[in-house]
């Protein structure tokens, strides 16, 4: 049952993506327009593509079952855990999106990502936690010029 819960996770997580897009991007007037200017064009083709990818490991999955198949092992068991702990955090950082926005909820997702994930170097806990957001900010803003959710505070950086 368990080998099955990363699976529902990214399903689900492609469908908050396209519920998003049709109602709080579409409200804000972001779902539309060219390639450019429409903020929901990319999360929805990627949501796509991840759900394409999903049937195809599903259906991989499916014909690599054996159905003479004991209990899973211990690393698999974590594994699944650390897989649905993930998903769980990308489905609550995309649902606080509109709350807190991106420059405050993306920090604290990839911070506890990298400590649910075992990395305990200071360096990389305080540059990574920074420098990913920064990054997603240059390329969506500056390059394509996409507006990214400022939450209810109205927090932005504009390049």
């Amino acid at each position: 049952m368990l080998r099955h819960l990363p699976a529902v996770l990214m399903a689900t997580l492609c469908g908050l993506i396209f519920y998003e897009a049709a109602t709080s991007l579409a409200e804000q007037g972001y779902a539309s327009g060219t390639p450019i200017s429409n903020a929901a064009l990319y999360p929805r083709l990627l949501a796509g593509l991840l759900l394409v990818l999903l049937a195809f490991q599903i259906i991989a999955d499916v014909r690599a079952t054996d159905p003479n198949a004991g209990v899973e092992d211990a690393a698999s068991a974590g594994s699944t855990r650390q897989t649905a702990i993930t998903g769980i955090s990308i489905v609550a950082c995309v649902m606080l999106l509109p709350i807190f926005g991106f420059i405050l909820v993306t920090p604290v997702l990839v911070l506890g990502l990298l400590l649910l994930f075992g990395d305990r170097q200071p360096a990389t806990l305080i540059a990574v936690p920074l420098a990913i957001p920064a990054g997603c900010l240059l390329v969506f803003q500056g390059l394509f010029n996409v507006n990214l959710p400022r939450g209810l505070f109205g927090i932005a950086l504009n390049f």
